[in-house]
């Protein structure tokens, strides 16, 4: 039996669906990569950091810098992180700097965010979770990362 019209009469359709079946199935073959962030324990550090004049601060910020080596595992894409700050807390001073994370390779980076709410105590360690946001909006959130306050401390109490 020949087959050979049938070529013919879904030509149209193929033309149609095509298009829709291959964005789905890019996006179905597509996975979120995982982002690997390995910080420098030794240089995680926090304080608070104000918009002003040091008698008259506007507003007040967390301020919270650490140094991190971060790879992916993402054979092909490029991943371009465009903001990081800690669970919890909204940004208020746009990351200063987006850094690129090439496939196959670690790029040690310092991260530097300025957030409010204040989530730490002053003069206290800080332990959070940090979030990324990469170039799709994507979130990654990292193990548990301990901050050392530095800068004011808090008032001492007179006896």
């Amino acid at each position: 039996m020949d087959l050979s019209w049938l070529g013919n009469f879904t030509k149209p359709f193929s033309s149609l669906f095509n298009p829709p079946a291959e964005r789905l199935g890019n996006w179905l073959g597509r996975r979120k990569p995982r982002l690997h962030v390995h910080p420098v324990l030794t240089q995680s550090i926090w304080c608070i950091a104000s918009q002003g004049t040091p008698n008259n601060p506007v507003n007040e910020m967390m301020q919270v810098v650490f140094w991190a080596d971060v790879n992916h595992d993402d054979d092909k894409q490029t991943l371009v992180i465009t903001d990081a700050y800690p669970e919890g807390t909204r940004p208020q001073i746009g990351m200063l700097g987006h850094f690129l994370i090439p496939p196959h390779e670690m790029v040690h980076q310092q991260i530097v965010a300025f957030v409010q709410p204040i989530r730490g105590e002053r003069g206290q360690p800080f332990e959070t979770k940090f979030i990324f946001v990469d170039q799709f909006h994507r979130k990654y959130k990292t193990q548990k990362i301990v901050f050392k306050c530095v800068g004011q401390q808090p008032p001492t109490p007179t006896l």
